[in-house]
């Protein structure tokens, strides 16, 4: 049995290193513990401001840019687009903001946005893969330009919205009635049918949203086919090659930093498309239009990514009225 000593001497033993620490903390080690805290506050205090300086010095390097930009385009562009009518085409998640900006630089360039269409979610959504398929056919009968027997329901689609929106037909407004269909609508329009001369189709600037909506809050399944998968990013990727057919071309503007960004997988198939991959910037912005002056049927690039072939577009010739002013001022002085 253990003695009551040994409890007695055990208790004393922690009382006396209690009051050890006590003593040593209230004493000699008191100013090396709060000198150390202390040091360490002020360390952070200052790591916080030289964040809070940078935060700010990239946000004043952002606001000088864009200023430099708008004032850029404020030279180059006016006049570069007179009397051109240009559709806009965005997806359900395409940020307003940047739908806005664009078209004020169309306008800028002396463009007019006549129509706006949106391609739905029902555009690529794999329930309606069925739906879109048997709707190709009776689609292809009705086109100007028809496509090849071989010609993917998406290649026939994207082939009818590009005509909806450059053609002005009975046939047209035909088409326009069955993409717009109001159960399974693959098109939404802001406007009346109208003829436009050129096209840009601005992208979200992240990944392409959900395919199938249903299907993400669903219980989850086996993975998707990767046939299936390609079959549905082609949806996309059709209507970004038919931009190119309209009559003054056309611009696809997107993302690119992630393999899923609309301009990823355009630029990925090398389709005959020019391309901007900055959207959400007014680089983005301003390239966007740019890029439309002298687009084609070529899988030009154009942005910051590292797919991109050119970091800006070729600009146009800027008369200067100084510049040709001057040699006749040198001549009347030499008089």
């Amino acid at each position: 049995m253990v003695d009551f000593r040994y409890h007695l001497v055990s208790l004393i033993s922690v009382f006396l290193a209690l009051a050890l620490g006590v003593v040593l903390g209230a004493g000699p080690l008191q100013a090396p513990i709060a000198s150390g805290l202390t040091n360490q506050v002020e360390s952070l205090r200052e790591s916080q401001a030289r964040t809070s300086e940078e935060i700010e010095r990239v946000r004043n390097d952002v606001t000088q840019r864009n200023q430099w930009i708008d004032e850029v385009a404020q030279q180059v562009l006016p006049g570069t687009l007179k009397d051109k009518k240009v559709a806009l085409v965005t997806l359900e998640d395409t940020a307003t903001e940047d739908v806005d900006a664009i078209r004020g630089y169309i306008e800028l360039a002396g463009g007019t946005v006549n129509q706006h269409a949106t391609l739905t979610s029902s555009w690529a959504s794999e329930t309606l893969t069925q739906y879109r398929a048997s709707l190709s056919g009776p689609v292809a009968t009705h086109l100007a330009n028809p496509l090849g027997e071989d010609a993917s329901p998406s290649a026939v689609l994207s082939q009818a919205a590009l005509e909806i929106m450059t053609v002005q037909s009975d046939e047209s407004k035909l088409l326009r009635e069955m993409l717009t269909d109001s159960e399974n609508a693959l098109l939404t329009f802001d406007t009346e049918q109208a003829q436009s001369d050129a096209i840009i189709f601005i992208g979200p600037d992240r990944e392409l949203p959900p395919y199938d909506v249903d299907a993400q809050n669903a219980e989850p399944t086996e993975p998707q086919d990767t046939e299936d998968e390609a079959m549905e990013t082609g949806a996309w990727v059709a209507f970004a090659e038919a931009v190119a057919k309209a009559p003054a071309s056309g611009v696809v503007v997107g993302d690119a930093s992630t393999s899923d960004g609309l301009i990823a997988l355009v630029r990925d198939q090398n389709i005959a498309v020019t391309t901007v991959d900055s959207v959400g910037t007014s680089m983005g912005h301003v390239s966007s239009v740019l890029a439309l002056l002298s687009a084609d049927a070529s899988a030009r690039s154009f942005g910051s990514a590292s797919t991109a072939t050119n970091v800006v577009p070729p600009l146009p010739e800027v008369a200067s009225a100084v510049s040709s002013d001057a040699p006749q001022e040198e001549e009347n002085t030499g008089e």
